[in-house]
């Protein structure tokens, strides 16, 4: 065996060994990695709540390094929150049923158990946002973050092309949901 070949898998074991000693739960294919190939830095993504009650978007922005987020939604009535958001794995399909969005976006296969640890966001589910960044209160919802685990690049584990962003009320039920889409780009004059 190659000394470069034992040194790997050294590197592995002892990883490993510190990833259990400190009782962190990682996925079935470890840590998220960060997006560094977004093929588009400035590409828009957005999601559009236009209920009845429930208004506004999520924005998704390609940086060198993942994506930056904004939401600004208002109507979610503040005595159901805090209110838990996620990517799902599947889009809104078109009877507009939450239900039908599928899980949260697991691309390194972790599970929602024990529950995702801000700290350490590498080790949570991709889509977990409220998980890694904090959950928000309801009323009108202004919240901006960066998440270097989600992608705008279809060949990656994090990509968020084509999926729903769903909020959930204090009882977990899904009360609002909406597909994540490309924008048009603008034309020029």
């Amino acid at each position: 065996m190659q000394l470069s070949s034992v040194l790997s898998l050294l590197a592995v074991g002892t990883l490993a060994a510190a990833q259990a000693s400190n009782n962190v739960t990682t996925g079935k294919l470890g840590d998220a990695r960060p997006v560094r190939n977004n093929p588009v830095i400035g590409e828009v993504w957005i999601a559009e709540f236009d209920s009845d009650t429930i208004k506004g978007t999520f924005k998704a922005v390609a940086a060198t390094i993942g994506i930056n987020y904004t939401i600004d939604v208002t109507g979610l009535p503040e005595e159901n929150g805090p209110y838990n958001f996620h990517i799902h794995a599947r889009g809104v399909p078109e009877n507009g049923t939450c239900a039908d969005t599928g899980a949260h976006l697991d691309s390194y296969v972790r599970g929602q158990e024990p529950p995702c640890e801000p700290s350490l966001p590498a080790t949570c589910e991709v889509g977990d946002l409220s998980g890694k960044y904090g959950k928000v209160a309801g009323g009108h919802i202004q919240k901006e973050f960066h998440d270097p685990y989600t992608a705008t690049n279809i060949i990656q584990l994090g990509y968020i092309g084509n999926r729903a962003v769903v909020f959930h009320d204090k009882t977990s039920a899904r009360v609002a949901c909406a597909n994540i889409k490309k924008a048009p780009v603008a034309a020029t004059p």
